[in-house]
């Protein structure tokens, strides 16, 4: 797996500098680190098992490392810790290289099947990644927006529906490559993918965004301007009567 769609919070409407730092970093930590890692253990002279493995350690301690700073475990982030610990545990029972290979492939569909599962719910991924790049009062800002607003609801799944493809089509590739390519070739192509695909879901997404701000003048990802209240209307006034003649 390349990526998980947090990375494509980058590609919303512009946000402040030094937002982009955290989705920019876990890309850093999901995508390229791995790579480094396997590579360099491959120079080193580690199997490609235990290199495989080393890879793979990267995302899950940056999981591990926001639940502690941020003192708790949403639902994204315990899903993917999940995934990613089930399949260090199947990779330890048994089988060679090829079935560390296709535990990116696994992750990656599975993500996509639980994106796609999560659409038509009560709060699909795109609307949880979206909330979490808000505090306070945005966060119940855009609540009320999913409370009340039916296109809203509507841009949220259709992103929720392209992330969970994007996923799909990621995992597709990766199992194809990890049943038919060299294993040492695999985590360069992986990767490779995963960032081709993310960056046209990234493209997607933004340009989507864009028309729908345009079109319903409602943010898919930023908070909502706040409302201006009606103001009451004035009751009419009494004519004034002169005290001249």
């Amino acid at each position: 797996m390349g990526s998980t769609p947090q990375g494509l919070l980058g590609a919303g409407p512009p946000r402040p500098p030094g937002a982009l730092r955290g989705p920019l970093l876990s890309l850093a930590v999901d995508i390229l680190l791995p790579l480094l890692v396997y590579y360099a253990a491959r120079a080193l002279g580690a199997d490609q098992g235990p290199a495989l493995l080393l890879g793979g350690a990267p995302p899950a301690l940056r999981l591990l490392a926001g639940a502690v700073r941020h003192r708790r475990v949403d639902g994204v982030d315990l899903f993917l810790t999940v995934l990613l610990v089930a399949a260090a545990l199947v990779s330890l029972v048994g089988g060679g290289p090829r079935v560390l290979l296709f535990k990116n492939a696994a992750l990656s569909l599975a993500v996509g099947a639980w994106a796609l599962g999560t659409a038509f719910t009560r709060r699909p991924l795109a609307f949880q990644l979206g909330q979490r790049m808000h505090r306070g009062e945005s966060v119940r800002a855009r609540s009320g927006l999913w409370r009340n607003s039916a296109p809203f609801r509507r841009g949220q799944r259709a992103l929720t529906l392209l992330w969970g493809a994007e996923q799909f089509l990621d995992g597709g590739v990766g199992a194809l490559a990890a049943a038919t390519l060299p294993p040492d070739t695999v985590p360069l192509l992986d990767r490779a993918v995963s960032l081709a695909l993310l960056t046209l879901a990234a493209g997607i997404t933004a340009g989507y965004a864009r028309r729908f701000r345009i079109r319903h003048a409602l943010p898919l990802f930023g908070a909502p301007a706040p409302a201006t209240a009606p103001r009451a209307p004035r009751a009419p006034q009494a004519p004034r009567v002169s005290s001249t003649p």
